[in-house]
């Protein structure tokens, strides 16, 4: 379980005062229960102090724990000993034990409404639940920890990173057995098999996309995870004063993610300076080695790649002008001539060579799709900017997406002498990006300003890549980003002019109310990135794919949307691929749609039951050993009937699906 000093709110967010929202008006505690779960009589329900005394029937466990149910590749034998960093215990006919949600209030302005809207989802099915608020770098640091959740649920919206926009597997094969991201242990053999396969197609993008769906269509059946929403990008930033924001999906037009908005903007007075207002700060100056968020993004203003991504979603130049795959493991690509290093040295080929074995010899995080998939690099020529050769381990179709896109490289007369470069915090770091590092004031601010060798100050560039949204001129000169306490600051200084833009998300409210100045303009664009409320596979309750399908029923996710989010956010199946990348996404996925009454129904005749004051008990007798046989390896994909179990329940009727 968490650390008590981890929780900044557990069970001090107490639904049963909440009442204005009718998913917000969550169960009594012990009494009102009848009126969500079902009474007893008619739900199969029994004393609960019965549970001591519960039907086992011989050769079937009594309880069964959370534990590794798999030998994953990615985990030491001591951590596989240890097992997950979770406790939850199915014991026949025995109340569920409480089910913890973790979430962040950092994470989006209405991230504690949806804990408390899951909350109530889970309450009405009759089950315990308390929600944890966490430091929002607590929450993320788990996708580097190969163990696992530590709660059985855990929401988060997913970053804006371009690789989840241009591609589909950067939210797919995480859930692989083989992904040192699997931190929800979640695996379906079929899934892993589909993946392998599509990685290998390099050059036959259709016969890789349908795979790639079947993938989305089994996960979503299978509920690999509750995929929430996908909520619109909404911000505000001054317009009076420049022009040319670009609403790119997924980071919108001001987040640090892409630096289009910031070459493109036009200053309309003669201050060419612009300030982002952000309540994230930096913890370092070493891009490579980030463990991703703040640091990660606004250092790539510093640092270019070998290819970017363009608001369309499609994959362009960089520092690598044209390239691709001569046969299914090796790839040649061709560099930018007459590039600068910000200190005036000129880049060249050795610099990208030097990087990847850098990255890799010392395992940079924040560059892994970059550097995992080679063996080796070449130098095939170093006139006209130069090409490379690289030789993959093995065909790797997302090398030119995923790869190249989150590649990053680093001049190697800066880091050549660096002997451990996991610790090293560089005090003027120097890349070719379109902006060049002036100084850094930990939790304060952070100032960058225009570096004019860079191509994307090019008109001819940046109107080809951007379209209707190019603007001409001569550009702004610097970005400073400054740290504000909350977004009620940050719309304070937004509106007294200390700064030109929000740097992260609002709500729409806070959008609408921080606009009222007819210089401010509230902005929006479409997510590829979705509200993900993952769950722990190793405990044996998400192991039961009834009681999945039936939370799944469970969730008013579009009353939701229409209610908090004023309709501006995506509600679809438990598909992680937005309808944005439109090559990728399987609109036929399984959608469940929400229905309570069918959920409960769903439960009842796999065997659940509830005691009088309206709490649901896991199965006993023959009910239980039907559970016990659903939770094993090989079953776990499957419904109660294709196991041929029989309809445990005290009524009868068509089964739900």
């Amino acid at each position: 379980m968490v650390p008590n000093d981890h929780r900044r709110s557990t069970d001090a967010i107490d639904t049963r005062r909440i009442t204005r929202r009718r998913w917000l008006a969550a169960t009594a505690g012990t009494v009102g229960l009848s009126t969500l779960a079902g009474c007893s009589s008619s739900l199969g329900g029994r004393d609960a102090g019965n549970t001591l005394n519960a039907d086992v029937p011989k050769g079937t466990p009594a309880s069964v724990e959370t534990k590794y149910w798999h030998d994953w590749p990615t985990l030491d034998d001591a951590a596989q000993a240890e097992g997950p960093p979770l406790d939850y215990t199915a014991r026949a006919g025995a109340p569920l034990e409480t089910l913890t949600m973790e979430f962040s209030s950092d994470d989006d302005p209405w991230s504690k409404q949806h804990a408390l809207m899951m909350k109530s989802s889970v309450n009405a099915l009759g089950a315990p639940a308390r929600i944890i608020d966490r430091p929002l770098n607590q929450l993320y640091a788990q996708s580097w920890d190969t163990p696992g959740l530590e709660n059985v649920f855990s929401m988060s919206t997913h970053g804006p990173d371009p690789v989840r926009g241009i591609g589909p597997n950067a939210l797919l094969t995480r859930r692989s057995k083989d992904s040192p991201f699997n931190y929800d242990n979640y695996w379906h053999p079929r899934i892993n098999e589909l993946l392998d396969k599509q990685d290998e197609i390099t050059e036959d993008e259709q016969r890789r996309a349908d795979l790639i769906q079947e993938v989305q269509k089994i996960f979503a059946e299978d509920v690999g995870a509750i995929i929430s929403l996908f909520p619109d990008v909404i911000t505000a930033a001054n317009t009076r004063n420049f022009e040319g924001y670009v609403p790119t999906p997924g980071p919108g037009p001001t987040r640090d993610t892409f630096q289009w908005t910031e070459v493109n903007l036009q200053p309309r007075t003669g201050d060419r300076s612009y300030v982002k207002g952000t309540t994230t700060s930096m913890n370092s100056l070493n891009q490579p080695w980030s463990a991703g968020g703040a640091e990660e993004y606004r250092l790539k203003y510093i640092y270019d790649g070998l290819f970017d991504a363009s608001p369309d979603l499609d994959v362009i130049p960089a520092l690598a002008t044209g390239g691709g795959f001569v046969d299914d493991t090796t790839v040649e690509v061709d560099l930018r001539d007459g590039v600068k290093w910000h200190d005036g040295k000129p880049f060249t080929p050795e610099d990208v060579t030097f990087s990847l074995d850098f990255f890799e010899q010392h395992s940079a995080t924040s560059v892994v799709p970059f550097y995992e998939p080679v063996e080796s690099t070449e130098i095939l020529s170093r006139t006209d900017g130069g090409r490379v050769r690289f030789n993959l381990t093995g065909p790797d179709a997302t090398f030119m997406t995923q790869g190249v896109v989150q590649s990053t490289v680093i001049p190697k007369h800066r880091w050549k002498d660096v002997s451990s470069p996991t610790q090293y915090n560089p005090n003027n770091p120097v890349g070719t990006g379109p902006f060049k590092f002036v100084d850094w004031s930990q939790g304060t601010r952070f100032r960058v300003e225009r570096w004019d060798n860079n191509w994307m100050w090019s008109d001819e560039f940046r109107s080809k890549a951007l379209g209707d949204y190019f603007e001409s001129g001569p550009g702004i000169e610097s970005v400073l980003w400054v740290n504000v306490a909350n977004s009620t600051a940050m719309i304070g200084a937004l509106q007294s002019g200390e700064i030109d833009a929000v740097g992260g998300v609002l709500s729409n409210t806070q959008a609408d109310r921080a606009s009222q100045p007819a210089a401010i303009s509230k902005m929006t664009a479409k997510n590829f990135a979705p509200l993900d409320t993952k769950l722990m596979f190793s405990v044996p309750l998400i192991r039961d794919k009834e009681f999945r399908v039936a939370l799944a029923k469970a969730i008013d996710k579009q009353g939701f949307v229409d209610t908090f989010l004023n309709g501006r956010a995506t509600v679809q199946g438990e598909n992680p691929i937005s309808p944005l990348l439109d090559t990728w996404h399987n609109p036929n996925a399984k959608r469940y749609g929400y229905d309570r009454s069918a959920a409960r129904t769903i439960l009842r005749k796999a065997g659940y039951t509830w005691d009088e004051e309206g709490t649901i008990h896991f199965p006993e007798g023959q009910a239980w050993a039907a559970f016990v046989e659903r939770i094993q390896n090989g079953n776990t994909h499957k419904r109660r009937t294709e196991l041929g179990q029989p309809d445990f329940s005290n009524t009868h009727g068509t089964e739900s699906q």
